[in-house]
């Protein structure tokens, strides 16, 4: 399907990518464009990998949907967007995971708009479509929001509410990133997103995968150890039957496998929770993996770090809702949201940090780079009583928090 669609904005050559020539051809424009917004449509509820079902593709001069299930070598699609020019996506987290899962990198550079939204006052999170009205003033459908993208043929109006994720998105980036040069806030989005492109991922780190168990928390030593095996073996396997690692063995299940720690099929088959075919299935290798941990020296058990703030103590509560209050000031005054800056855990690391007076500073992302600069330095301040806080009246704000150095002036 080909044809002149017309977003309102401008006219745009639409093509509907479904043999390899075509994608050939495309590829070739795009890899000449300075840059590309690009979204996908994929669905993972059933599989362990993203199954990429459409990608979508604007430049100042196309606009195209390519059909991944229709094309042999989506590789000239890759190489073309990973090749230089500036990527615009929106909530790109996702989008890069899926692109470095099949081509093995990312883009050099990118521009998510949903970052750079929250750095002006936007909303940390805020949607797309909510994008789209509040800067362009049209309203995206919402029809084919539920699509099973996986379902062929796509009809007229999937394609069409497809494409919207893309139509806008280039306008936007030039309008947010005037924005940003007028609030001198540029690098701090380019801070952000080489930090979401450096931390993307191909594939999962099964031996990693013990970190992110739901319940997991209470294990120590030897038991932890356990969950680090069996939870890499359940990666792994999860990664060559392609399903959901939870549709392998639950988390719960793997916690309480790594308490009990059981050597014997009978033992794995009397888990409550699992199903049993699963368990004459794995039962073996989940019994090989608990013995693996059984055999690592305690010199190589894992550990959690650095616990979190004592739940409970009065002394950091007091402290952290202290930090708490700084930081919204500063947050409004800069008319972003407190959370962008620092989320609450952060400021209870602090709050221990100053009560234990260890010299090193702990390794929060408020204290690096522009978060620092913006907010980070004046809580280390605060902590050490550098700044004092006080509720006063100036002018016709009436009473507000505000800081004061306690070295005599005011900041």
């Amino acid at each position: 399907m080909e044809g002149i669609v017309s977003s309102g904005l401008y006219m745009a050559q639409h093509q509907y990518i479904r043999d390899q020539a075509a994608l050939d051809e495309l590829a070739g424009q795009v890899r000449d464009a300075p840059r590309i917004a690009l979204d996908t449509e994929f669905m993972r509820e059933r599989t362990y990998y993203a199954k990429l079902c459409l990608v979508q593709i604007a430049t100042d001069d196309v606009l195209a949907a390519v059909d991944p299930l229709a094309v042999d070598n989506l590789e000239p699609l890759w190489n073309a967007v990973n090749g230089g020019p500036e990527v615009v996506f929106h909530a790109a987290s996702q989008d890069l995971e899926i692109i470095a899962g099949l081509a093995g990198r990312v883009p050099e550079r990118h521009f998510d708009t949903q970052i750079a939204a929250a750095f002006l006052g936007y909303g940390d999170s805020i949607g797309y479509a909510r994008l789209v009205d509040r800067i362009i003033g049209r309203t995206p459908g919402h029809s084919e929001a539920y699509t099973d993208w996986t379902r062929r043929p796509l009809s007229d109006s999937q394609i069409e509410y497809a494409l919207d994720d893309v139509r806008y998105l280039l306008e936007i980036a030039d309008r947010l990133s005037g924005e940003l040069d007028a609030a001198q806030r540029g690098s701090w989005v380019r801070e952000e997103l080489d930090a979401i492109a450096s931390a993307v991922q191909p594939e999962a780190d099964p031996e990693a995968m013990w970190r992110k168990v739901r319940g997991a928390r209470s294990l120590r030593g030897r038991k932890l150890a356990a969950l680090q095996e069996v939870a890499a073996w359940r990666e792994r396997e999860a990664q060559r039957r392609d399903i959901p690692r939870q549709r392998v063995v639950p988390d719960r299940i793997l916690v309480e496998i790594a308490k009990r720690g059981p050597k014997r099929m009978k033992q794995v088959e009397n888990l409550r929770g699992l199903h049993p075919r699963e368990a004459q299935r794995s039962g073996q290798a989940l019994i090989d993996a608990v013995a693996r941990a059984a055999a690592l020296p305690e010199a190589e058990y894992p550990d959690w770090g650095t616990p979190p703030a004592r739940v409970g103590d009065p002394r950091i509560e007091m402290m952290a809702a202290l930090l708490d209050s700084v930081l919204r000031g500063e947050a409004a005054k800069m008319r972003l949201s407190s959370r962008i800056l620092a989320n609450r855990r952060d400021l209870e690391a602090l709050a221990r940090w100053r009560l234990e007076e260890r010299d090193e500073e702990p390794r929060l992302p408020v204290l690096r780079g522009w978060r620092r600069e913006s907010v980070g330095a004046l809580l280390l301040d605060v902590l050490h009583g550098r700044q004092a806080v006080a509720l006063e009246t100036r002018d016709d704000t009436g009473l507000q928090l505000h800081l004061r150095s306690t070295s005599g002036g005011e900041e």
